[in-house]
């Protein structure tokens, strides 16, 4: 009995099952790897600066009168000047001081002197590239090439006496106390004292430069009062004006003198 009860142990004892033999993988075939390249160079980097050229700087040409003219002496830039002025402003001026002394009526008159003064500020110089003044006195103006200006240059010179008399009466109205002190009203005074520099600048640039050139001399590319000679015209307006300039002259009025022009 010992012997069979120590068989059965050993039946008992065995695994039902024996477990399944595990077939080892087949090892990966080794990849062929590439073969190392040397590094392509790095292409040089454009410079972004580009070769600047140095600019050289112009030399200013000092501008100066063409040849072939002539300033105007004191006397004939004086008659320009007076002549201008009394077309402009100096009939409108008189007609409102009777108005204001006598209380007169001036409409048809007054519109005569604007239109006089519309005349000899744009007319004239457009058509003939003279002013009324020029014409009496004998002058003209001309730029660095001998040719005369745009009219604007007269536009330009004759508004000055406006521009300062708006300034003056801007300043009357700050000095006041009794300024009621609107917004237009703050706009009118800066603009109008700010405009009225123009004129003074003008003044001060043909006492200091000595090349007779003031504001709108140098900012239309300079240009000169010169003596002009008398052209022959079909208008009855500069012939009546020729006419006056020869009665002035030969009353030696426009006498030539030396001096800076106007």
């Amino acid at each position: 009995m010992g012997l069979l009860e120590k068989a059965g142990k050993i039946q008992t004892d065995t695994p039902d099952s024996v477990p399944a033999k595990v077939t080892p993988l087949p090892e990966p075939e080794p990849v062929a790897q590439p073969e190392p390249t040397a590094p392509e160079p790095k292409k040089a980097k454009k410079s972004r600066r580009r070769n600047k050229k140095k600019k050289v700087k112009k030399e200013r040409v000092p501008k100066v009168l063409p040849d072939g003219f002539e300033n105007a002496g004191r006397a004939r830039s004086a008659a320009r000047y007076l002549f201008d002025f009394i077309v402009n402003f100096g009939l409108m001026a008189f007609l409102i001081g009777l108005f204001i002394m006598f209380y007169t009526d001036i409409t048809y008159p007054l519109i005569a002197s604007i239109i006089l003064a519309l005349g000899n500020v744009f007319y004239l110089p457009s058509k003939f590239s003279r002013s009324a003044g020029n014409i009496v006195s004998g002058t003209k103006f001309v730029n660095t090439r001998g040719d005369a200006p745009s009219f604007l240059y007269h536009i330009g010179k004759s508004i000055n006496v406006p521009l300062l008399f708006l300034g003056m009466v801007a300043m009357m109205y700050a000095i006041s106390s009794g300024t009621d002190w609107t917004p237009g009203m703050k706009a009118f005074v800066v603009i109008a004292i700010t405009l009225m520099l123009i004129p003074l600048v003008d003044r001060i640039m043909y006492r200091m430069r000595s090349d007779d050139l003031g504001f709108w001399d140098t900012l239309f590319g300079g240009v000169w009062l010169v003596t002009a000679s008398k052209e022959s015209s079909d208008s009855g307006i500069i012939q009546r004006l020729q006419s006056i300039g020869d009665y002035a002259e030969q009353r030696g009025m426009l006498a030539e003198d030396d001096g800076n022009t106007e």
